[in-house]
């Protein structure tokens, strides 16, 4: 009984939209576009925008497919809170100055239990989020990389859908300091949009502007020290500060950890991983208001 309620509770606050409309017609739907993906990115606390170079960057900054040597791809399994999986998986390649990816975003749950007015059973309905997107990125200097993604979104609710495009546009910049690099992107970029039901009314995406540093140590004590912080700002959301550190044994056992300030639920992260043509990490970030924790795994082959 209680994983069933806490289900229902997030979803509640995903699906919070719908149900508000009428009093705040300002509110933004599709809201897994907020959660974060790839598991190295988790555990730094997000702080990424200035990090990401490999195919989970079509998420993050599309101006990172730049970074990747020349081919890579990245798998990523959430288990979120209780029944609700989120999952990514993405492709991409790097020639001369262009750069390519493809990218799958899924939020699910199992079927939840259906009820009428009265609270009697009756059969079940499911819930999902779906993305669908294809990034492009140019070396436009030997310093500065721009980026586009395009993306198909579809949410469904029992036999209700919402579907459209959204786009993310992002930039980076290799500054005059060593090992430092600057960048931006904003995200869900479109117009409104709407249930397929009468009197549903129109929502805005969850727009997300994100801008950060990031800076290497590439020798301390034998391994490497990434140092990264962001400033993210999402439509219907207060701004937050993320920051993370991630140290490199041997160029290839990584210890993460990242801190977020602004969020209700989530405060820290913490992750393992092991980083060569074969990538695999793990990330952990506990969560607020009893709603358990939350367990990323990814797993990425670059040649």
């Amino acid at each position: 009984m209680t994983k069933r309620f806490t289900t229902i509770a997030v979803l509640s606050l995903i699906l919070l939209p719908v149900a508000a409309q009428a009093a705040d017609p300002g509110r933004t739907v599709l809201s897994f576009l907020k959660l974060g993906v790839d598991a190295r990115a988790t555990a730094m606390g997000e702080a990424y925008v200035a990090v990401a170079g490999d195919a989970a960057a079509s998420y993050w900054n599309p101006a990172g497919l730049l970074r990747i040597e020349k081919n890579d791809v990245l798998g990523m399994h959430n288990a979120w809170v209780q029944d609700l999986r989120h999952d990514f998986v993405g492709a991409a390649l790097h020639r001369g100055r262009h750069a390519a990816g493809i990218s799958f975003i899924g939020l699910f749950t199992d079927d939840l239990e259906r009820r009428d007015d009265t609270g009697k059973a009756g059969g079940s309905f499911g819930y999902s989020d779906v993305s669908v997107s294809g990034s492009y990125a140019f070396q436009v200097t030997q310093d500065i990389g721009l980026g586009a993604t395009v993306r198909y979104l579809r949410e469904s609710i029992d036999n209700q859908n919402l579907s459209g495009f959204a786009y993310d546009f992002g930039g980076y910049w290799d500054t005059p300091l060593d090992h430092l690099t600057a960048a931006a992107s904003l995200r869900n970029l479109g117009g409104q949009m709407s249930f397929d039901f009468e009197g549903a009314g129109s929502f805005d995406l969850p727009t997300t502007l994100q801008a950060g540093l990031a800076y290497t140590f590439p020798d301390l004590a034998g391994g490497r020290l990434l140092l990264a912080s962001d400033f993210v700002a999402a439509s219907g959301d207060d701004g937050s500060f993320h920051a993370g550190a991630e140290y490199a044994i041997k160029q290839v056992f990584l210890i993460g950890a990242g801190i977020k300030t602004g969020l209700d639920n989530e405060n820290v992260s913490f992750g393992l991983g092991y980083d060569n043509n074969v990538r695999l990490h793990y990330a952990f970030t506990p969560l607020d208001s009893d709603l358990g924790n939350a367990h990323r795994f990814s797993l990425g082959y670059a040649w």
